[in-house]
C-alpha cells in the first residue's frame, strides 16, 4: 500500500522539485496534495489526512511552526524543507521524522522515507503483538464483527457502529455510547467488508464511512452529515446522487 504525502512550500519551484523526486526516486509514495498557501495547506491536510507531509518553513502568510499550530489534525509524520539551516533544532522540537535542506538530496529524501517507513512498521507490530487469523476466521463465520486494537480485539454488533474515519493507516470506529476503537485496518478493507455485506454503509467521502442509520440531519448548506452522536461528516460532490437516494427512497 502506498503513503500519501502533501507538499507545502511557497514557491512553486521548491513543490515541483521535490515532486519530481518523489516520482524518480521513491516507490509507494503519492503527493496527492500541494500548496503554495498556508491557509489552503490546512483546509488539505484536514481534509486528505495524509501519512506525511512535506513542510517548508519559511513562508509569507505564515512559517511553517504556526501553520502547525492551526492544525487541529496532526496524525501524519512530518519533514520540514528548507533552504535556512538554522532552524533545524527548532524543527527538530515540533517531533519532525526529519529536516531536509534545499536543494534536497534523493539520497537524503530516501533516508527519511525509509526513517517513517520502519516507524510504521514498528508501530503496527505493537498494535499485532500475536496472530488473529483463527480468531478472525470465527467471527467472520457470525454476526459479529472483529475489530483489532492495542489491547485485542473487540467483537461489536455493526448495528453499534456509527462511523468509520480513515486515521493514515488505521481507522478510528466510532461506536454507541461514546466509544471508539483505532483499528489497524484501512477505511477501504472496513468499506469492503461493510459496504458490501449490509447496506446500512456507505462510504460518503474519502475520510469515512457512516451506518446510514445513525444519520440524524443532513445540513444542505454545508452539506455535512450530522451523525446521532452529534459528530458532523462531509458529504463528498461524488457521492451526493447515491446518499439523497438512501434519504429519499
Amino acid at each position: 500500500m502506498y503513503l500519501r504525502a502533501i507538499i507545502i512550500d511557497d514557491e512553486e519551484t521548491g513543490i515541483e522539485t521535490l515532486r519530481l523526486l518523489i516520482e524518480k526516486h521513491i516507490d509507494g509514495l503519492k503527493v496527492v496534495a500541494e500548496s503554495t498557501q498556508s491557509t489552503d495547506a490546512i483546509h488539505l491536510i484536514e481534509d486528505y489526512k495524509p501519512e506525511i507531509v512535506f513542510l517548508d518553513i519559511s513562508m509569507p502568510e505564515m512559517d511553517g511552526f504556526e501553520l502547525l499550530e492551526k492544525l487541529e489534525w496532526k496524525n501524519f509524520h512530518l519533514i520540514f524543507t528548507t533552504a535556512h539551516q538554522e532552524y533545524a533544532l527548532k524543527a527538530l522540537k515540533q517531533n519532525a521524522i526529519d529536516y531536509l535542506l534545499k536543494p534536497v538530496d534523493h539520497e537524503d529524501l530516501h533516508k527519511s522515507i525509509n526513517k517513517i517507513r520502519k516507524l510504521m512498521a514498528d508501530q503496527s507490530n505493537h498494535l499485532l503483538q500475536f496472530d488473529y487469523s483463527a480468531i478472525q476466521n470465527a467471527y467472520q463465520t457470525s454476526d459479529k464483527l472483529g475489530l483489532n486494537s492495542r489491547d485485542g480485539i473487540d467483537f461489536v454488533d455493526p448495528l453499534e457502529i456509527i462511523s468509520l474515519e480513515s486515521s493514515s493507516n488505521y481507522t478510528k470506529v466510532r461506536l454507541t455510547e461514546a466509544k471508539s476503537i483505532l483499528s489497524p485496518k484501512t477505511l477501504g478493507e472496513f468499506e469492503k467488508q461493510l459496504c458490501h455485506e449490509h447496506s446500512d454503509f456507505m462510504r460518503v467521502h474519502h475520510s469515512f464511512v457512516i451506518n446510514l442509520r445513525k444519520v440524524s440531519r443532513y445540513l444542505k448548506d454545508q452539506e455535512n452529515i450530522v451523525m446521532v452522536n452529534n459528530q458532523i461528516i462531509p458529504l463528498a460532490k461524488s457521492k451526493r446522487a447515491q446518499f439523497f437516494r438512501w434519504l429519499n427512497p
